[in-house]
């Protein structure tokens, strides 16, 4: 029982060491920082120029320590076109659940010397070409483990964004445009004006048109085409084996019995 004991009481002391370390360490590069001006007014080419102090602990290892600083937009300077003014309005949106943007960079922590110091000065740009805009923004400086520099810094980005449009739209023109041959005014709906033709007038037809049948259409033609002058006389009746095509028919039977009789006789 004593042994458990011991061994207990070894494992919560190597326990506390482990962690003693493991904080040690963190606080080694745990600090604070500060930026020279929180209100930047935008420079040339759309770009702002951060200029701040860092201080750690205690010196880094390296002289070059990459560090990454997170920007959270918070506030955003919308400039809108709106109803009854001139020139556009600057209203403070406020932001909620946005993404951070990062950005990284290596800090040198050392002198011309090569001698390592726990504090340094350092500044960089942060430009509209990679998203950045008027407003307000949470900026939190961070080791590239992940561990904090200080804490949040808010920071304040000023210029001019692009124009919104905000105005509403309205379907009452106070001038309206006349389109010769499209607008016809107020004749159209009006019953009042003068008509080249008056109501309840009776409509005679002036001159007068060929028929849609012609009179020669009623006049017979023989099969040329002439026109029949006189009645073809005649009964009417057609009297039997009198037509040419009807002899020529019954002469074929004939024809073919005399080769019969020709073929017996010279058998």
């Amino acid at each position: 029982m004593i042994r458990r004991i011991q061994a207990f009481q070894a494992f919560l002391t190597l326990l506390c060491i482990v962690l003693g370390i493991a904080l040690f360490a963190r606080d080694a590069n745990a600090g604070t920082w500060r930026l020279k001006s929180n209100e930047i007014q935008e420079g040339s080419g759309g770009t702002w120029h951060l200029y701040m102090t860092i201080e750690l602990s205690a010196p880094p290892s390296v002289a070059h320590v990459p560090m990454k600083f997170s920007f959270t937009k918070t506030v955003e300077y919308e400039r809108a076109l709106v109803d009854g003014q001139k020139d556009p309005v600057t209203n403070h949106t406020q932001l909620t659940g946005q993404m951070p943007q990062i950005i990284t960079q290596d800090i040198d922590f050392a002198n011309a010397t090569g001698k390592i110091f726990k504090g340094t000065g350092f500044d960089f740009g942060v430009t509209r070409a990679v998203g950045f805009v008027a407003g307000e923004y949470k900026v939190q400086l961070r080791t590239a483990d992940g561990t904090d520099i200080g804490g949040p810094v808010q920071l304040i980005l000023k210029g001019d964004n692009e124009v919104v449009d905000r105005r509403s739209i309205t379907f009452n023109a106070k001038n309206k445009q006349k389109v010769e041959g499209t607008d016809a005014g107020k004749e159209v709906a009006s019953n009042n004006s003068e008509s080249a033709i008056p109501n309840n007038a009776e409509i005679k037809p002036i001159g007068s048109a060929a028929p849609f049948i012609p009179d020669d259409a009623y006049k017979p033609l023989d099969e040329n085409g002439n026109p029949i002058k006189d009645h073809p006389k005649g009964c009417g009746c057609s009297v039997p084996m009198t037509d040419s095509t009807s002899l020529q028919w019954l002469a074929l039977p004939a024809l073919a019995g005399l080769v019969v009789i020709r073929r017996r006789r010279k058998s």
